[in-house]
């Protein structure tokens, strides 16, 4: 999976962060162990409401601790992001491929301007 060339997926009638699920899990912004810098990508994208209109508000990440496949410790935290209101968002993450333990994945959390709220894990 090439980190940099991601794919927006419709899920509920919006586009979504759902390629961050199937290809991440976890974030780069957290503390690291022995103040070592994660390695990110970022992720970035418009979100859309269900009547096909740029959707503003916010998007609350949440993620558990893991190791990346470099040896990077990520710890378990969560990161509130501005959706802009031409729909535009952008969030720079750690990669899962290869990490222990493995299975892990975000929960991204969208608080829409239209006043819905819709989880993707």
């Amino acid at each position: 999976m090439k980190l940099t060339n991601h794919e927006w997926l419709r899920a509920g009638g919006r586009m979504g962060l759902l390629s961050i699920v199937m290809g991440l899990t976890g974030m780069g912004m957290g503390s690291a162990a022995h103040a070592q810098a994660v390695s990110t990508t970022t992720v970035q994208g418009t979100v859309y409401l269900a009547n096909g209109q740029p959707g503003a508000g916010t998007l609350v990440l949440s993620w558990p601790s893991f190791t990346t496949a470099f040896g990077q410790l990520v710890v378990a935290d969560s990161t509130t992001v501005t959706i802009s209101p031409d729909g535009f968002v952008s969030v720079n993450l750690a990669p899962n491929q290869a990490a222990t333990p493995a299975g892990q994945y975000y929960t991204a959390v969208y608080y829409l301007s239209d006043g819905t709220t819709s989880t993707q894990y």
